[in-house]
């Protein structure tokens, strides 16, 4: 599955976030500028999430949860605790990722995570909004705004057709948020009890 797989690895399109239909924002400029206000106001993060991989290569969907914790502007720590224990460190430029209580130092992988990095950073710090790296269609319904991502750059369409997320309007906070390879091929992420700013060492995203 190319990137996609490789995500799995590591680490939201759910067309039925809410039963209500979305509609294309006449004035995409007020969801950008409420997303951008409250991203002004996160300098920490921390939330459970739901990961749930949809592919040809399983018969079911396959289903995982874990821990967010994010401090700006670019350290993350992504760590599933079900069904098998993996984290993914992101300290600045500094990247460590461990697989059940080993940390994976195969050089292939260190690639597949180093090209994720920069990814998860424009999701997590809103970074993405600039439009440098993707063309945003702006959808909402009566609770929530849903963004479409498609790629600008080549490259990365070869890897991921679109990133699809769904923000709740009373916070702006991320509900959801898809990574779509193909109709078939993506990997759902779902969070809830996100806490913001809370405080969090920095040795979090230092050491597993």
């Amino acid at each position: 599955m190319k990137l996609i797989s490789s995500l799995v690895v590591l680490l939201l399109l759910s067309l039925n976030v809410s039963g209500q239909e979305f509609k294309k924002m006449s004035d995409a400029a007020k969801c950008k500028t409420a997303i951008q206000k409250k991203q002004n106001t996160i300098k920490s993060l921390t939330a459970d999430f739901k990961e749930t991989v949809y592919s040809e290569m399983f018969d079911d969907a396959q289903k995982a949860t874990g821990k967010l914790s994010y401090k700006k502007s670019n350290k993350i720590r992504w760590e599933h605790t079900s069904p098998t224990k993996k984290i993914l460190l992101i300290d600045g430029s500094k990247v460590k990722y461990s697989e059940n209580g080993k940390e994976v130092k195969n050089p292939t992988s260190k690639a597949v995570v180093k090209k994720i990095q920069d990814l998860m950073v424009k999701m997590l710090s809103g970074s993405f909004l600039d439009g440098k790296d993707f063309a945003i269609t702006y959808y909402e319904n009566t609770t929530q705004y849903k963004l479409v991502l498609k790629p600008n750059s080549e490259r990365l369409s070869k890897y991921i057709e679109s990133i699809v997320l769904f923000f709740d309007k009373k916070d702006c906070l991320l509900k959801d948020m898809s990574l779509v390879e193909s109709e078939d091929e993506k990997i759902v992420y779902t969070f809830s009890n996100a806490q913001v700013n809370p405080t969090i060492n920095d040795t979090k995203f230092t050491s597993f």
